[in-house]
């Protein structure tokens, strides 16, 4: 069957589909999109990994075979130990120390290139003295870094994105007041959450430390900042919701704001990315941008697109929750507005949660892109069904916008 609302601006009629087998078909692709983003694996030459319940000192070595010396290598080493020390060397075939990494206590991480001028078996060898906790190095091989230059493409996607969004709103009727309305949103609630973020490291970080493992309280640290982050955002769009009594007129305005948040993050990474692309090339520390990028681009193959797309499976989720949020504010319904927050929690949370799973997992952006996909999904399943409780119907063959003032100003008398 077919529902018939009038469109975001409320000028022409819009046939929504609501059928069993249009949402079905919306969930395959979802699940075929998710399936993509989590089978995107790096091109890795080793990851080796240990843990230690409670040792002595402990020397273990593990063998690695690299036959193209020409290449660029790079290798990443982490460690999380509650107790007691260690460190990481990588030998070449001829015994010589290429690479050694200290660890302490607490967290210690490092990302580095490999220098390798020999051909053959070189060693890994890490050494732990009374500790306990885990570790994990990967090793590998680096694009040419010519290859750097196709992040060009990711900010010009970041940019056509944003501009495209809000140019497409803008043309459903929404005014461009709204717009940067909600780029000052997104720059307000990042004070207020920075303001929080510091609050909660003065006042709880060394307490926690002390009272769990370090691993665990990494965990919490990610997910109490992205929840944080979530319920900044959700305060000051209650707080423009309820200030600005023209925003709860028509469901468009809303999903400017939304969008306009959105449009300037992705204008303001885009900004950042293509400024440090520029200088990528100049000054003493260019070669080690140089080389964090080209590992960023050896961990998360297609990255120029990886990156855009997190931004924009954001943008979705952030306009759902927009649009409930000052949806609750206008019908008086709490449940709304608290699901509105509950979209920006999860989404945020996610996101920062996601940046912990690299400490041992895959270190790859396309995790953010699997675990944001069904939160996404969702949220444009929510949009949807609100935006269609919300238009007005026309009766009778009124037109719509006789149907919008008829129901104004039936809700006004």
């Amino acid at each position: 069957m077919t529902l018939q609302v009038t469109s975001l601006d409320n000028s022409q009629p819009t046939f929504i589909s609501t059928s069993a087998g249009a949402q079905s078909r919306l969930f395959l692709i979802l699940i075929f999109t998710l399936s993509i983003a989590t089978s995107v694996h790096a091109n890795v030459l080793a990851e080796l990994r240990g843990a230690y319940i409670k040792s002595d000192t402990i020397t273990e070595t593990f063998p690695i075979e690299i036959s193209d010396p020409s290449r660029e290598y790079g290798i990443s080493v982490t460690a999380i130990l509650d107790t007691g020390s260690g460190s990481l060397q990588v030998k070449d075939p001829t015994g010589t120390v290429i690479y050694q990494h200290l660890w302490s206590t607490r967290r210690s991480q490092e990302r580095a290139r490999l220098p390798i001028t020999h051909a053959g078996k070189h060693v890994v060898e890490v050494t732990v003295e009374k500790s306990r906790g885990e570790w994990r190095a990967r090793i590998v091989p680096l694009p040419p870094r010519t290859a750097l230059k196709h992040l060009y493409a990711s900010i010009i996607i970041m940019a056509a994105i944003a501009l495209v969004a809000a140019a497409l709103v803008y043309r459903r009727g929404a005014p461009m007041r709204y717009l940067f309305v909600g780029a000052a949103i997104f720059i307000a609630a990042r004070i207020l959450w920075f303001i929080g973020a510091v609050a909660l490291e003065l006042t709880t970080r060394y307490a926690l430390e002390d009272a769990m493992p370090y691993r665990g309280f990494i965990w919490l640290q990610s997910v109490v900042l992205g929840l944080w982050q979530g319920v900044a955002v959700t305060l000051v769009v209650v707080l423009t919701a309820v200030l600005t009594r023209s925003l709860r007129d028509k469901p468009i305005h809303s999903i400017a704001l939304g969008i306009g948040a959105s449009a300037c993050e992705m204008l303001i990474t885009a900004v950042i990315s293509l400024l440090g692309m520029l200088v990528l090339f100049i000054g003493a520390k260019s070669d080690r941008a140089q080389f964090n990028l080209a590992y960023d681009m050896a961990v998360t193959p297609l990255l120029p697109i990886a990156e855009p797309l997190i931004l924009a499976l954001q943008m979705m989720c952030i306009v759902a929750g927009t649009v409930l949020v000052v949806s609750g504010i206008q019908t008086k319904r709490f449940a709304s507005v608290a699901g509105g927050g509950l979209v920006f929690a999860a989404t945020l949370t996610v996101v920062s949660a996601s940046r912990t799973i690299t400490l041992f997992g895959p270190e790859s952006r396309w995790v953010i892109v699997g675990v944001l996909v069904p939160i996404a999904a969702l949220s444009y399943l929510v949009l949807r069904r609100n935006l269609q409780t919300r238009q007005v119907s026309p009766i009778g063959g009124e037109t719509a916008m006789d149907a919008f003032l008829r129901e104004n100003d039936a809700a006004a008398n």
